[in-house]
């Protein structure tokens, strides 16, 4: 749908934040003839984060973006998924596209976080070099006389027709516009980390995505490059009664780790062992909101609809908001408020859907059933069933940001 008059002003979109959700959207409205300015907090481009996975519905805007040959240089695809016994690291079920009978693509890409924000950050500046703007940190937004603000930190403002907050889980300016967001802890903290496969035995460099499954814990698996170097990105969430600390770049003490997963299997404690830095981190929500726009200002990503990562969606969604509002602003250039409107409609139930499976997800990888592999076996045959699959995953899978109404 677009409502756009040949020849109207494209407007000028004032960024915060120079993460995923960021530069998906500077590189979808540069592409589109938009003026985009991105202010970043950090001084450069960081390497925070071990790997993340990218499914079908996040490919999709990749490739609209034109970075479907840089992706698949950078790309470690699995040659299969599987979820194993925590005990034993026995593989019990199979789920990809063709076990599960799914009309939708289950393909993965699995690349570092790091690798991943380069080639987004590398296609902004290559169609607008001095798009991004580092070191300046922001504290807020607002609209005034007709015109959005991005407040700066120390004072000052960037000032253009619209201002997207892609600043994360601790947006200032979502606080700006809907007030504080108390965040709950969840009852898991999680553990992150990156093991050279030079390192590791040889099972460890089978090209899989697995998925370890226990009664209180979860860990999941999958080889990444850096480099043209090969490691293991894991991540691995945990039962805990409390935990103080939301940030994810908080160092983790190997005996910390190695005590959360006594008793698992040792393939998954060499990961530990053998990783260059652990990291952990408390998992907290918020109350989704059911709406994201105020006036002419707008939020993307964990900034607005940030989630536990059990169903692996949260940089789909981001990449998903980003382009959706690109094409809801391409749309309507000459009406940012109906824009906006029209960006809330497309994405709000969908994100705050998905943020709640998330959640749900936990009580399905962490189960009493999966203390004994007698009742292990027909617990992980009844979730992972090809059903099961389908159901969990094909809604989520099909979306195509880059062709939804809007």
């Amino acid at each position: 749908m677009t409502d756009s008059k040949p020849g109207a002003r494209k407007p000028h979109v004032i960024i915060a934040g120079a993460g995923m959700g960021g530069l998906t959207l500077a590189a979808a409205l540069l592409q589109k003839g938009f003026d985009v300015d991105v202010y970043e907090q950090s001084t450069e481009l960081r390497e925070v984060g071990a790997g993340l996975w990218i499914s079908a519905n996040g490919s999709k805007v990749l490739e609209k973006l034109g970075l479907k040959q840089a992706i698949e240089a950078i790309n470690l695809p699995p040659k299969d998924r599987v979820v194993r016994f925590w005990k034993t690291g026995e593989a019990h079920s199979v789920y990809n596209r063709d076990a599960a009978d799914s009309k939708a693509d289950h393909t993965l890409v699995q690349v570092l976080r790091a690798e991943l924000q380069r080639v987004l950050y590398e296609n902004v500046i290559r169609l607008k070099p001095d798009a991004v703007h580092f070191g300046v940190r922001s504290i807020g937004a607002e609209t005034v006389d007709g015109r959005a603000r991005l407040l700066l930190d120390g004072g000052g403002a960037a000032e253009g027709d619209v201002v997207v907050g892609c600043d994360g889980a601790h947006s200032r300016v979502r606080q700006s516009l809907f007030g504080p967001a108390p965040a709950r802890y969840t009852g898991a903290n999680a553990w992150r980390g990156l093991a050279p496969m030079s390192k590791l035995k040889p099972q460890h460099r089978q090209p899989l995505a697995s998925t370890w499954i226990g009664p209180t814990a979860h860990v999941t698996t999958y080889p990444v490059q850096r480099n043209g170097e090969e490691f293991v990105s894991f991540s691995a969430q945990v039962d805990s009664p409390d935990w103080q600390t939301e940030s994810w770049s908080e160092r983790g003490e190997l005996s910390d780790a190695l005590k959360d997963f006594e008793g698992w299997h040792q393939d998954i404690l060499d990961l530990f062992i053998e990783s260059e830095n652990l990291f952990r981190w408390g998992l907290f929500v918020r109350d989704p909101l059911d709406a994201w726009s105020k006036g002419r200002v707008t939020l993307v990503g964990d900034a607005c609809h940030s989630m536990t990562p059990y169903l692996g969606m949260g940089v789909n969604m981001t990449m998903e908001d980003a382009y959706v509002l690109a094409r809801s602003l391409e749309a309507s250039p000459d009406d940012i408020e109906a824009a906006l409107k029209r960006y809330d409609a497309a994405r709000v139930v969908r994100t705050n859907k998905t943020k709640a499976s998330s959640l749900d997800m936990l009580g399905i990888f962490h189960s009493p059933d999966l203390e004994r592999i007698e009742t292990a076996r027909p617990y992980i045959e009844k979730q992972w069933s090809p059903q099961a699959v389908r159901e969990r995953y094909d809604w989520l899978l099909t979306y195509d940001a880059t062709a939804v109404e809007i």
